[in-house]
């Protein structure tokens, strides 16, 4: 019986992701200054800079979700992964892929709107696609591109450097 109940809370749990991922386009890149840019934490607003003190991501754009526990985050990720193919890079706030996290799939001009300027410790590149991190915003000053599922642990002297970020 205790299965059977898990298995139902699992079913809810996804259902809900799909509902809320399902039917949503991402058929161009908004620009950063859009101001429906929301986000919110367990489905709560929160203000755009504690975006990098969760685990996040941006498939409903313009509106950030974060939730306060990994195990959330990764249900929803698993989920949106198999329906769709829409992130590029996830980037974790330490080394090692640990700490905060957010699946990206939009470009972001100024990381600091959302709470991540200069705190990108590693990335993974996702789903064969390509793009580069830049250490000053607009995308400008040093460049570090990324291609074809990458996965990189430590950034060295680039660690918490990062200021924008684009898809190529």
């Amino acid at each position: 019986m205790g299965r059977a109940r898990e298995l139902a809370v699992g079913l809810m749990v996804l259902s809900f992701f799909a509902v809320s991922t399902v039917g949503n386009p991402h058929v161009t890149r908004a620009a950063d200054s859009d101001p429906e840019l929301t986000a919110t934490l367990d489905g709560r607003p929160i203000p755009l800079q504690d975006v990098g003190r969760y685990y996040c991501d941006d498939f409903a754009y313009p509106q950030i979700r974060c939730s306060s526990t990994r195990v959330l985050a990764d249900a929803r990720e698993a989920l949106v992964t198999l329906l769709t193919s829409i992130d590029y890079v996830t980037i974790f706030d330490q080394p090692n892929y640990g700490g905060a996290y957010m699946n990206v799939s939009q470009d972001y001009s100024v990381l600091s709107l959302i709470g991540w300027n200069d705190r990108i410790g590693s990335f993974k590149a996702r789903n064969s696609e390509t793009g580069s991190f830049y250490v000053d915003w607009f995308y400008s000053g040093t460049v570090w591109a990324f291609c074809c599922n990458t996965q990189t642990a430590s950034l060295g002297s680039y660690n918490n450097t990062f200021s924008s970020i684009r898809r190529t």
